[in-house]
């Protein structure tokens, strides 16, 4: 295993070696957005340029449709925030990390994320808001 350094790595944080086989690993933090379709496609570029048998991009949140259909038919592997705990569950002794609750939009399916009301009557409380505002207007 070796580690990407900073500068031109074409967003590689990890490589894998086992026996021939080699993968690309991009490990991307999102907490109230999902991991497009653009980085997939960015990382397919570097798959192609690269002597890698696949790549991995990893992240603690979710993927959009798009990304998960352009994966699809690729020697690409997508890890999102759920599988990641899993794995996680999986490896881990004593203290087991507690999956956080994890709630989306009735209205379209983005992820709810905490906020502040800033005016109003209820000024300074916090609520659940839509990620997607001000397309989704979801409040809880």
């Amino acid at each position: 295993m070796a580690e990407g350094g900073s500068g031109a790595d074409g967003g590689i944080d990890l490589e894998l070696r086992k026996s021939d086989e080699s993968a690309l690993v991009q490990c991307k933090q999102w907490k109230a957005q999902k991991v497009g379709v653009s980085v997939v496609r960015e990382m397919f570029g570097v798959l192609t340029a690269s002597n890698a048998d696949k790549v991995i991009i990893i992240t603690s949140g979710r993927y959009t449709q798009q990304a998960i259909d352009f994966a699809s038919d690729k020697r690409i592997t997508l890890v999102d925030g759920t599988e990641l705990l899993s794995l996680i569950h999986d490896v881990q002794t004593e203290p087991k990390v507690e999956a956080t609750k994890q709630t989306t939009c009735p209205r379209c399916g983005s992820e709810l994320v905490e906020r502040q009301a800033k005016r109003g009557i209820n000024a300074g409380n916090s609520f659940l808001g839509c990620s997607s505002f001000p397309k989704c207007r979801h409040t809880q």
